[in-house]
């Protein structure tokens, strides 16, 4: 059982699917947020984790991308978070920080992003497990900038 989308014919105008549109707006947005130096958004807690620091310094290395390519937002004291710049891919490391950065964004930018959760950095980090946890979150990411840079 489909939906048939109908649509009122216009002269010299090709008909465009509702399909076409939609894949179209979201090649433009990507396109547009592609073309920063930006590859990745990070949305972590605030204060000095030595966890986060750890993270930090292995995040660029896992993905295959520099340091730079990388923004880091930490929230707020309050846990509201600023309103982060458009990217193609996001990263939310805890689950109060994925909900501060899903208030934040969109419904089109978040059907537009690749966007991955993963735990707190103290918890992604505690052992073998977590940590496979925490790259089974960053897959996604990861073929996503690898196929966007190829």
């Amino acid at each position: 059982m489909g939906i048939d989308v109908y649509l009122l014919r216009t002269r010299g105008v090709a008909p465009v699917s509702a399909a076409d549109r939609e894949t179209a707006l979201l090649q433009t947005s990507v396109a547009q947020a592609s073309s920063g130096d930006v590859a990745l958004i990070v949305v972590c807690a605030p204060g000095t984790d030595p966890h986060a620091a750890r993270l930090r310094k292995a995040l660029p290395t896992a993905l295959g991308i520099t340091a730079s390519r990388i923004a880091w937002i930490e929230a707020e004291a309050d846990g509201g978070l600023a309103l982060p710049a458009a990217a193609v891919t996001y990263l939310a490391l805890g689950a109060e920080m994925a909900h501060a950065l899903g208030e934040q964004l969109s419904t089109m930018q978040q059907r537009s992003a690749v966007i991955a959760v993963a735990g707190a950095p103290r918890a992604c980090l505690a052992n073998g497990q977590t940590r496979r946890i925490l790259w089974q979150a960053l897959k996604p990411i990861a073929r996503h900038l690898r196929h966007s840079t190829a």
